[in-house]
């Protein structure tokens, strides 16, 4: 089931949204690490590079006051690839209200190194972007 990588995974999902983006979890990213955001966000792009990645993570981190995000399902993992259920969100920055998502995360892994990760909003597209068949809820 790829232990490792679900416990790679798990260990990143822990040091969100603390992590520094010089701190030693940056060693689990391979150096053409990918951030494919364009399931999610309608500008949203593929971000090459660890600091690229980190920049257009960090930007939807900073709309927030208190961001957290919890990893609540590891749906399938194999030898390469990590598909999670998450749910994210907070208080938006300069108000009271509170914004809560659910996204389902593809990680890519090569030589133990997280190669990619595309967001999803929906199950069966995080499935088929692994791809695996999708199943209807």
């Amino acid at each position: 089931m790829g232990q490792d990588n679900v416990e790679t995974v798990t260990r990143i999902y822990e040091d969100i949204p603390n992590s520094d983006p010089n701190d030693p979890m940056r060693a689990l990213y391979a150096p053409h690490f990918e951030l494919d955001q364009s399931d999610v966000a309608p500008d949203g792009d593929v971000a090459v590079g660890f600091e690229a990645a980190d920049a257009a993570i960090r930007e939807y981190w900073a709309t927030f006051e208190d961001f957290s995000v919890k990893l609540e399902e590891v749906i399938h993992a194999d030898e390469e690839q990590v598909v999670t259920r998450v749910r994210d969100g907070g208080r938006i920055k300069g108000g009271d209200s509170e914004v809560w998502s659910n996204f389902f995360h593809v990680w890519t892994f090569a030589h133990g190194r997280v190669t990619r990760l595309s967001l999803h909003n929906d199950r069966n597209r995080a499935l088929e972007a692994a791809g695996l068949p999708s199943k209807q809820p």
